[in-house]
């Protein structure tokens, strides 16, 4: 594999922009005269300064100029708000802000946020979301904002037989009960959409799921409001003891599912042809599928772009986390998030499958300036439109990690965009170039 080769897969070119080659010089990997103004494909971004990398988003009208100057301030987040977010503030932490391009999802353009501090991360998704438009980019499976309370109670098990039939006689009790905590909720085309009674496996334990369409909102405090007053009134409905009152990060009426698909000769690669590397994309799922050990490396590259995403709009990731890999558990082993296969005429075709508990109203998303303004790069999407642009960038994560993976290996590439963190450190602790190191030519420590 040539130098210029490894520079489209991995390097600034990975984004799908102009190309870095060996000898410096810049070359087009493809023609730009027909890029419509409000493309996600800008040529050349990944070389520009970053003031002229937010002039462009300005020019091509995914930001206003207001946004930009926001997000080009690093200390938009006021020791004031910061101390309101969390307590015992004594300051605030900046992570790296970068836009993933080339997204195509439901045949609108998309320009992706991404608070990460790894390198090669964006590079990745970038270069993810380049090889889906092959094929028309990312297609989502609308779903609701339904999030889930838990309410625990305990019977004597000598009663327990009795709790299923009583559970039919109240159930129209919780949902009123529900629904009255939350009554503006109701009037925004939210609130209860159903309740469920389930066993747990030890004698006389039960939970009661109140299942909440939540609207634009991540539902935590809604649900667990709800929660909370269906645990005072159950004790009055049915002698039991109620334990736990709480969401469950396991949403498994709220899961986002993205599809997408790639031709094969853009997948040519390291020797191999594209159809050959379809072969070894799908049997590099396959370990993953068949081993716990592989499928949590998987998930952890599909959840690689996933919370750069939810960390950028203000969402809580660790929420998010939770949820994908309980998910990722339920069969009783754990597996991947993901799913690819061959296609009908020998194209690569990959899904995702996870829940995205997001909200784009509330909490950090309406007090943080530039929360607000990568909202707004994101064209201000409501709470099921985000859930699948983040699906989204996690599917193309995860398929330029299998590509690098099946047909090269993942740390040549990984390690050629980690050369800039390396050699910042090699300023300070006479640590040599990988370059110098991959040419046998490692200086000493007084060169």
């Amino acid at each position: 594999m040539t130098s210029n080769d490894l520079n489209l897969v991995h390097g600034q070119g990975a984004s799908g922009l102009d190309l870095q080659t060996s000898d410096g010089s810049l070359s087009r990997n493809e023609d730009t005269t027909t890029l419509p103004p409000r493309s996600s494909r800008i040529p050349g971004f990944a070389q520009m300064p970053v003031r002229a990398r937010l002039n462009a988003l300005v020019e091509r009208d995914f930001l206003s100029r207001d946004c930009a100057d926001a997000l080009s301030d690093a200390g938009s987040l006021t020791s004031e708000l910061a101390d309101n977010f969390i307590e015992n503030c004594i300051g605030s932490f900046a992570l790296p802000l970068g836009v993933a391009t080339n997204f195509l999802i439901d045949g609108r353009e998309f320009l992706i946020p991404m608070a990460v501090e790894e390198s090669s991360v964006v590079a990745a998704a970038s270069h993810g979301a380049k090889l889906a438009r092959s094929r028309g980019g990312f297609f989502t499976t609308p779903t609701k904002s339904i999030a889930t309370s838990q309410i625990q109670f305990k019977v004597d098990p000598t009663e327990a037989a009795k709790i299923p039939v009583w559970f039919e006689t109240v159930r129209a009790e919780i949902i009123t009960r529900a629904n009255a905590c939350h009554p503006r909720l109701l009037n925004r085309g939210g609130g209860t959409t159903g309740v469920e009674l389930r066993i747990l496996s030890k004698p006389g334990v039960f939970v009661i799921h109140v299942h909440v369409d939540t609207r634009e909102a991540m539902g935590a405090n809604i649900v667990n409001t709800i929660a909370e007053e269906i645990g005072r009134w159950l004790p009055s409905a049915f002698p039991c003891r109620v334990g736990l009152k709480i969401l469950t990060n396991l949403t498994v009426h709220r899961i986002t599912r993205v599809r997408c698909e790639v031709e094969s000769k853009n997948l040519e690669m390291g020797g191999f042809t594209g159809p050959e590397a379809v072969e070894r994309i799908v049997e590099a799922w396959e370990f993953a599928d068949l081993d716990p050990y592989r499928a949590a490396t998987h998930n952890k590259g599909v959840m690689n772009g996933i919370d750069p995403v939810v960390i950028a709009t203000g969402n809580d990731w660790r929420a998010v986390e939770a949820g994908a890999h309980a998910f990722a558990s339920l069969t009783g082993q754990y597996k991947p998030l993901t799913r690819w296969w061959k296609g009908d005429v020998g194209q690569l075709v990959g899904e995702i499958a996870l829940p995205v508990a997001v909200g784009t109203v509330g909490g950090v998303t309406r007090l943080h300036p530039s929360v607000q303004s990568i909202l707004a790069l994101l064209g201000n999407p409501d709470a099921n439109e985000l859930s699948g642009i983040i699906a989204s960038v996690g599917l193309a994560q995860n398929l330029s990690a299998l590509r690098a993976l099946a047909c090269e290996g993942i740390q040549r590439g990984h390690m050629a965009l980690h050369e800039k963190n390396i050699e910042m450190l090699r300023r300070y602790d006479h640590m040599p170039s990988l370059t110098a190191v991959a040419r046998g030519s490692e200086p000493t420590q007084n060169q």
